[in-house]
């Protein structure tokens, strides 16, 4: 069986990606950048109604239009009901994009419009129209823990306080879609910027009615999914059913207002939360009342979150609103579980006036055991020190006595956890061919992460190669099963079989040489290149290649126990300043810490956590979807009113491995997911310590602070 190699060359370096420079120069070709020839272009019609009854489309007038070839109805009059602002109703496709857009615009079609709801507010109103068939919410299953009415009411102090996160949109830069494009009558091939490449190959199966091996998705590189981008989707069906109507190929990409509308949400969070605790800041109870929306689908968040509470009692409503969908989005409820819990944690140590760091350490569970009997509160217990020390948490004052001036600085913390883990089911083919190439292939892809890269870094590992003399090929849906890459899934997925197939190609070298060399197989190494018989260099890589003749070795790796594990932590800790008369907040330094695993590449690791600071900085500072109640529209679809970090707006960022020998032995865990978790929780907590008062709703924007200070007299 494979293992981790002892000593490594390669593994745990600061290693470029390979595909960096195309990407830095603009040479990397992302899905929406191919253009086959004659390619058309698509436009989807979508619904300017929250909430109707779709009663006639037709599209005559459309199709006698100059430049369309093609036009689909993918909504049945009659049939289909409207259930949000953006819901697919026909798409064109056409000469030009300009040409397309006419033409949806010919399309006629009649709505009976019905009452909205859009907003919470609106949703649970005494008055409410009745949106959906079930109701406008929906009570979920309540949990309870111990005694939590007993141990509430022995509690030596108790703190409450409502805490709310709005519906952030996901942005990916290149929006959804892919282009579709026959190869005769029966196969077709999809260049999708996507997540999934098998994931969309079946989409395609299912809904066009072909063979699964007359379907080829491609995924060269793409430009972000964040959890949105696993399947084709209606638009995606469209382009192939518009493609094969026209004969020529279709490219259908959502533009950037559909992209807010349809390319999904990460679902809001609200909870009342009510703490009890001893003097000494130890959590005896948690009662808790939560909703959100998730449009028509759930959205549900983890709550107690990192802490120990015996005793605890938590219901939660679901409530539903005529928007868009949610959909997974960077560590599916974690980020809005730990800002909750972590603002009443601090409001706790406020009340309490213990640091909130000790408040944080003593209520860690006394052992929280994960994979590879890893206790995870020692753990924290050594990143919440680091991450102190790298702060300057010495500098930290109780709530309100940061400064007699109108600007106000502060420091904040949070923890955070998340499970991972990989599939054991995928699998990766290595090839070395008589002119010393070498070959992986598998049907994951890279979403921006640097899973092309780990991959060739295991393999010049085994063969001691560099990692440029691999070729990571990946991003095709007719190569071996790969994971989809989702839930921080795909390095613990695919790094497994990707060294056991570079270790079984090694040995099949080694079998086929060692006779030449008046050796055994086990007698062979290889080193910087070289092959070695007992340690002393015999050939290079390129001689012992050219005695396969012509034959290649090809073999297949699969997932092998040990290589790879789950469940990991981290804290961040945020300084701010806050000027109490703008209510303008200025992040001025972020620290992260993390621990997962084996770190394979630590230049695409750090990367990595970078990126989840700013995804979480964002979800702190700037992001809302706005809903117009009176119209049911959303205010803010684009990249001007719906507010995103520029850089100005980027602090200083210390990203801290916590890598020992300890986490190395657990093997490969995934990062894509938890540093981007605990960002807005503790830059919430550094406003409150600045300004000396709880803002209760994110983003932490001017006029939240000001509401804020109002309501506390303090404005």
């Amino acid at each position: 069986m494979a293992t981790w190699p002892e000593t490594t060359r390669l593994i745990g370096a600061r290693i470029p990606r390979l595909d960096g420079m195309a990407k830095a120069s603009g040479r990397a070709k992302y899905p929406s950048d191919i253009r086959p020839e004659g390619m058309l272009f698509g436009v989807m019609l979508t619904s300017p109604h929250a909430n109707a009854v779709l009663k006639a489309v037709d599209v005559e007038a459309a199709k006698k239009m100059p430049g369309v070839k093609a036009v689909l109805v993918v909504a049945t009059p009659g049939e289909a009901k409207i259930l949000y602002q953006g819901q697919e109703i026909a798409a064109v496709a056409a000469e030009t994009e300009e040409k397309a857009r006419d033409a949806v615009k010919a399309i006629k079609v009649e709505y009976e419009v019905l009452p909205h709801v859009v907003t919470e507010r609106q949703a649970m109103a005494a008055d409410a129209p009745k949106a959906f068939p079930r109701g406008n919410t929906q009570a979920g299953r309540a949990q309870s823990r111990g005694k939590p009415d007993e141990a509430m009411q022995k509690a030596e102090v108790t703190i409450e306080g409502t805490y709310a996160l709005p519906v952030i949109t996901h942005v990916c830069l290149e929006p959804h879609g892919l282009t579709a494009e026959w190869k005769g009558t029966d196969s077709i091939v999809a260049y999708a910027s996507t997540q999934s490449v098998s994931g969309v190959a079946n989409d395609l199966v299912q809904n066009l009615g072909v063979e699964a091996s007359k379907v080829t998705v491609l995924t060269e590189v793409m430009g972000g999914g964040f959890g949105s981008k696993f399947g084709a989707d209606i638009w995606g069906v469209s382009a192939a059913k518009l493609a094969k109507e026209a004969g020529k190929p279709v490219r259908m990409f959502l533009d950037r207002a559909q992209e807010h509308l349809l390319g999904g949400n990460r679902p809001s969070a609200t909870a009342h939360v009510k703490l009890g605790a001893t003097k000494d800041g130890k959590l005896v109870a948690l009662a808790a009342e939560t909703h959100g929306t998730g449009g028509r689908g759930g959205s549900n968040f983890p709550l107690p979150y990192v802490y120990r509470v015996e005793n605890s009692t938590r219901s939660h409503t679901e409530v539903f609103v005529n928007c868009g969908g949610a959909r997974a989005m960077r560590a599916p409820g974690h980020p809005q579980g730990c800002a909750i819990m972590e603002s009443a944690m601090d409001d706790l140590a406020a009340r309490l006036e213990i640091n909130p760091l000790e408040l944080r350490l003593k209520n860690l569970a006394e052992n929280d055991m994960v994979a590879g009997g890893i206790n995870r509160s020692d753990i924290y217990r050594d990143e919440v020190a680091r991450g102190a020390e790298l702060i300057g948490w010495d500098r930290w004052k109780p709530r309100g006595r940061n400064g007699a001036g109108p600007v106000k600085r502060g420091l904040g913390m949070a923890l955070h956890q998340w499970g991972g883990g990989g599939a054991q089911d995928k699998q990766v083919s290595c090839i070395i061919s008589p002119d010393g190439s070498v070959e992986l292939r598998s049907a994951t892809q890279d979403i921006g992460t640097g899973a092309r890269t780990i991959l060739a870094i295991i393999a010049a590992e085994v063969f001691g190669l560099e990692v440029g003399q691999i070729r990571s090929n990946i991003g095709n849906s007719t190569f071996p099963p790969g994971q989809s890459s989702g839930g921080s899934t795909t390095t613990p997925s695919m790094a497994p079989p990707c060294l056991d197939a570079a270790v079984k190609a090694r040995d099949e070298l080694f079998k086929k040489i060692a006779p030449g060399l008046d050796a055994a197989p086990e007698d062979l190494s290889l080193k910087e290149g070289k092959v070695l018989v007992k340690g002393e260099e015999k050939l290079t890589w390129a001689q012992a290649c050219r005695k396969l003749g012509m034959m290649p070795i090809s073999v297949t790796g699969v997932f092998a126990q040990g290589l790879s594990s789950t469940g990991v932590g981290g804290c961040q800790f945020a300084e701010v300043t806050v000027d109490v008369e703008t209510g303008v907040v200025r992040l001025k330094k972020i620290v992260a810490v993390q621990d997962t695993g084996l770190i394979l590449d630590m230049l695409t690791w750090r990367s990595q956590v970078y990126g989840g600071v700013i995804g979480g900085l964002n979800y702190a500072m700037f992001e809302e979807r706005v809903m117009d109640e009176q119209t049911g529209v959303m205010l803010n679809p684009d990249m001007e009113l719906y507010k995103l970090a520029g850089a100005t707006d980027i602090p200083e960022i210390i990203v801290e491995a916590y890598d020992t020998p300890e986490m190395r032995s657990r093997g490969v865990i995934g990062v894509g997911e938890p540093p981007t978790i605990s960002t807005a929780a503790a830059i919430g907590n550094a406003v409150a310590n600045a300004i000396g008062v709880r803002v209760p709703q994110w983003p932490m924007s001017p006029i939240n602070v000001l509401n804020a200070l109002a309501k506390e007299g303090k404005a």
